[in-house]
């Protein structure tokens, strides 16, 4: 049997999806497996997903523990004392500089899964990361065997075009960024790139989508710049979606843009190349090797040059195209199918069977 573990288990959460995914995997190859976690975001969902001590308690040595590593976590020690396999996949840590003045406890919890992570070399059998950029951060630590197993973008319901498009129709240039208010999202750059973007086109708004409670003094700042441009009536903001909702806005917007300077994969930039909506970007982390050739990429953050260019390609036919047709094909790279088909590649070294 095959355990996957995933700390914190929530709904939608891309981490918490990738182990469903991997799940579905296994099942497709026939390897019964479970999926446990210390908390489960419904609770309601704590029938699915068990308690990982409690299933610790069943394992036995001809078993495999998927470990899913994004955070510091309790559940990082009792792993040294497992009979069975372990397998990591690291979703990489966002580095606790980018907390600081913001949340202590987010910095500490940032900085011990750093201290975690390098101390556990001697603990996994295997570690998988969902980039290169993830990859090379297991190699500089001293993880022997290595791998990459993307994340799996659910293409097919962007695809499904419903009427709720409707909704977010609008004449107006739409520029849209999905992802949870946090400091290395760097939201107030954005902010930023739109305020010069809608000097240049007022027949602009720019959509927010992302839970921004956790980082109160955070928001504040960032809703408190807003004002300070005068904006508040240009920008909506949405603290979540419901899957078709999601897909409908990104078929509905014409640029997505991302300024965060930490990324260990991105969802939303596939996302939004599967709905047709090219992708402008700062240059960061795992965020060049997710777009591949099908995204602008800016190097710095010179704040005109990048709103200037969204004018730019909004008028230039040919090139978006461009970027629409090249987004849409290097997002198949992330269907189930192609992840599927590289996760059987890896199943010899995540079960121990290399070389027999």
């Amino acid at each position: 049997m095959i355990c996957q573990v995933v700390p914190d288990f929530y709904q939608y959460d891309a981490i918490s999806q990738h182990a469903l995914h991997i799940s579905a995997m296994l099942s497709e190859v026939g390897i019964p497996s479970i999926t446990c976690a210390s908390h489960v975001f419904p609770e309601s969902l704590r029938t699915e997903v068990p308690p990982a001590e409690e299933t610790f308690t069943q394992l036995t040595q001809s078993d495999t523990l998927i470990f899913h590593f994004s955070i510091a976590t309790p559940l990082v020690d009792r792993l040294k004392d497992l009979p069975c396999r372990k397998v990591m996949i690291y979703h990489n840590i966002t580095p606790a500089r980018f907390f600081k003045g913001v949340s202590r406890k987010t910095a500490a919890a940032c900085e011990k899964g750093r201290e975690q992570f390098a101390t556990s070399t001697g603990i996994f059998d295997t570690a998988l990361g969902v980039s290169r950029f993830n990859e090379m951060e297991l190699k500089a630590a001293g993880y022997k065997m290595t791998g990459i197993l993307p994340l799996v973008v659910a293409t097919n319901i962007i695809d499904d075009r419903t009427v709720r498009s409707l909704f977010f129709q609008s004449e107006k240039v739409t520029l849209l960024h999905v992802g949870k208010w946090a400091p290395n999202k760097r939201i107030e750059d954005i902010i930023k790139v739109f305020y010069l973007y809608h000097r240049i086109n007022p027949e602009s708004r720019l959509i927010l989508v992302g839970r921004n409670w956790e980082w109160e003094n955070y928001a504040q700042a960032v809703v408190g710049l807003m004002h300070s441009f005068k904006l508040q009536e240009k920008i909506k903001i949405f603290q979540a979606l419901s899957a078709p909702d999601l897909a409908a806005l990104y078929r509905a917007s014409d640029v997505y843009i991302s300024m965060s300077e930490h990324e260990g994969f991105c969802v939303p930039l596939i996302e939004a190349m599967a709905s047709d909506c090219p992708v402008l970007a700062f240059d960061a982390g795992a965020v060049s090797e997710t777009l591949g050739n099908a995204g602008i990429l800016f190097k710095s953050k010179n704040i005109l040059e990048i709103s200037e260019w969204i004018h730019f390609l909004m008028n230039n036919k040919k090139l978006y195209n461009s970027l629409v047709k090249k987004g849409k094909e290097r997002a198949k790279a992330f269907s189930y199918q192609a992840v599927f088909e590289r996760f059987k590649l890896l199943l010899p070294i995540i079960l121990g069977n290399v070389g027999n």
